[in-house]
């Protein structure tokens, strides 16, 4: 089954879906009761102008599902981030959505985001979960993130995580 994704860098053409998808989940956080990404202004302090100079970079990525010609899971990967005390060689895992009803294809993202940022030199792989977000944190945990500081960016407060490559 794994075999129908494709993890490439996204398409200009395609920012506009990325943007829809987290625009979508945004509102499914306001369903579930989930207070993020919906509570702190996301779309606005990352509009759709954002994207698309993550994209002109190189730096946005998508899961391309074959079988279905659709995008089931996007991110942005980023060489620094200000949120972390230190800058070894990682990747920083930024806008990490998933198409809703797309259940595993984060898992697979992540992996192939693993491979990529191995194969670029990086030796660690690192990205942030909201503090009160205790599903998102386990789902972490299973994958192998061990938390290793706090955050907070504006109205946002995280836990940093990262994983040696």
């Amino acid at each position: 089954m794994h075999d129908t994704y494709v993890f490439r860098k996204i398409k200009a053409e395609e920012i506009p879906h990325m943007f829809d998808m987290i625009l979508k989940r945004m509102k499914w956080m306001d369903e579930k009761g989930i207070e993020q990404w919906n509570v702190t202004r996301y779309d606005e302090v990352y509009p759709l102008s954002y994207y698309e100079e993550k994209q002109e970079k190189g730096q946005a990525f998508v899961l391309y599902d074959t079988a279905s010609s659709r995008i089931v899971c996007a991110g942005v990967l980023l060489d620094q981030d200000d949120r972390w005390p230190d800058n070894p060689p990682a990747f920083y895992l930024h806008h990490f959505v998933t198409e809703i009803g797309a259940s595993g294809v984060g898992r697979i993202f992540i992996k192939h985001a693993e491979t990529y940022a191995a194969e670029q030199g990086k030796c660690f792989f690192r990205l942030d979960s909201a503090v009160d977000n205790v599903p998102l944190a386990r789902y972490y945990d299973a994958l192998g993130y061990s938390p290793v500081g706090t955050c907070v960016d504006g109205l946002y407060e995280g836990i940093l995580r990262e994983k040696r490559l």
